[in-house]
């Protein structure tokens, strides 16, 4: 991984080191040498932003239909982390992705559920849904109360499909 982050940062710097190079020693219109700065400056923008998802860190994007979940982190109040295999991949040779999710009190009781079993050594599965509510109001219905994106529900896994770990 650290080739891949030296690679990276590597190429910007010839790709800025170029840049510079454009700027002084050639003859086009003080436009197209602003246009330039402004295409280089966009790529940087971009690499920025995409870069976590490239080097694993947690995703908040693409969540599985159902994973199994290797690990659970709850940071109250600010998020849930979980480490799972997407199940529509299969489990075998697939490294956990890390996915971040918004913390709710109600996600934290079925996690801290599913959290004792995975430590006692129970595999479990989660499975996302659609919220059943389409709407939650507050006090006189003036206020509406921020919904919940999806519903998280666990599942033990049956015997005949937890990884023993034996070859």
């Amino acid at each position: 991984m650290v080739l891949d982050s030296f690679g990276l940062v590597s190429s910007y710097v010839v790709l800025g080191a170029l840049l510079l190079v454009m700027l002084v020693y050639t003859r086009f219109h003080w436009v197209v040498k602003g246009l330039l700065v402004l295409f280089v400056s966009s790529f940087f923008y971009v690499a920025y932003h995409s870069l976590p998802d490239f080097m694993g860190w947690p995703t908040s994007y693409e969540r599985p239909d159902k994973m199994q979940v290797v690990a659970i982190y709850i940071d109250a109040p600010n998020k849930v982390y979980l480490w799972g295999h997407d199940m529509a991949l299969g489990i075998s040779g697939q490294r956990p992705r890390a996915y971040e999710l918004p913390y709710t009190t109600r996600l934290n009781n079925s996690l801290n559920i599913a959290s004792h079993k995975i430590k006692k050594g129970f595999p479990m599965i989660a499975e996302f849904r659609p919220p059943l509510k389409t709407q939650a109001l507050k006090g006189d219905g003036l206020e509406k109360e921020p919904l919940d994106e999806f519903e998280l529900i666990f599942y033990d896994v049956p015997a005949g499909l937890a990884p023993s770990g034996k070859k």
